[in-house]
């Protein structure tokens, strides 16, 4: 019998360490970032959507298999605000034509990190399980010597079901309820100048900051180039000093483009996070109450 449970056991260890050097795309759900060589090891695998997050409809140059998906087509002007979140069935099908279906796992990248967590926060919001970021993106790629091709044709439709909506998009009146409230860790991912009120974007002053807010620039998540991320650790650390452990963070920036990063790693880290879509842009059209100044 102990013969018998030593072979099984050996068996089955070898059967995991085949199975992850065949190159299967098992993975957790939820948020993952995956390098250029697990690209490499899977773009056979059937149920891996590549989707490059471009910034025209012109087809470049691309990671084999990888579909592109220009970024005009995740966002939607409405009510004044320049960056909403498209009508679900819509943004359903611009991914499905893209090959997307239920339970494929769709990575992501683009030449700058907030385009492509742009992505992953739209295909959270439709409650799809199974997404990733290309830490590096083509940049990375090609810096290896990796090839490149045309955009990958779609042979078919992918099919994506109706999923009651993900718990990750704030609204104004969620935020404006939560200011100064234990439990909730706001990160507003602005410049210094947006933060404290003596900047502005796009010629559109900012008066400060929400309540509580503490300042985490997007570009202090990325080590280089805007897509790479910096180690796990080194983003643990950024956040740990910023909310609590355990707090529900809120991230935004001026229309919810730069605060997608900020959104997308804490929620890589573990954090119940959700993103402010609106944004500051929102919350200065409302009049809504800010704070002057470096501290939150």
């Amino acid at each position: 019998m102990r013969v018998s449970l030593a072979v099984a056991l050996l068996l089955s260890s070898a059967g995991a360490l085949a199975a992850q050097s065949s190159g299967r795309s098992d993975m957790p759900d939820g948020p993952q970032v995956v390098t250029t060589a697990w690209v490499a090891e899977h773009t056979s695998d059937p149920r891996v959507r590549l989707i490059e997050i471009t910034m025209t409809d012109s087809a470049t140059a691309t990671i084999p298999g990888a579909r592109q998906l220009p970024y005009a087509r995740l966002v939607v002007r409405e009510g004044g605000l320049s960056t909403q979140l498209p009508p679900a069935d819509t943004l359903r099908a611009r991914f499905a034509a893209l090959g997307v279906s239920d339970g494929d796992l769709v990575v992501v990248f683009a030449h700058q990190g907030p385009m492509a967590t742009r992505a992953l926060f739209s295909l959270a919001a439709l409650s799809h399980a199974r997404y990733a970021y290309l830490d590096g993106g083509l940049a990375r790629w090609r810096a290896e010597g990796r090839p490149v091709a045309p955009p990958a044709p779609v042979p078919a439709p992918g099919r994506m079901s109706a999923q009651p909506p993900r718990d990750v998009v704030a609204s104004a009146d969620w935020m404006l309820g939560r200011l100064g409230k234990p439990g909730t860790g706001l990160i507003d991912t602005r410049t210094t100048g947006e933060y404290n009120g003596s900047g502005n974007r796009s010629g559109m002053p900012s008066a400060g900051h929400l309540a509580g807010a503490r300042q985490l620039e997007w570009e202090d998540l990325f080590a280089d180039s805007a897509i790479t991320l910096k180690p796990r650790a080194e983003l643990e650390r950024l956040f740990a000093e910023r909310v609590r452990a355990g707090d529900q963070v809120a991230t935004y920036c001026w229309v919810g483009y730069r605060a997608s990063a900020t959104w997308f790693i804490a929620h890589w880290l573990g954090y119940d996070a959700r993103l402010f879509d609106g944004s500051y842009q929102e919350w200065q059209l409302r009049n809504l109450p800010t704070v002057a100044g470096g501290t939150p």
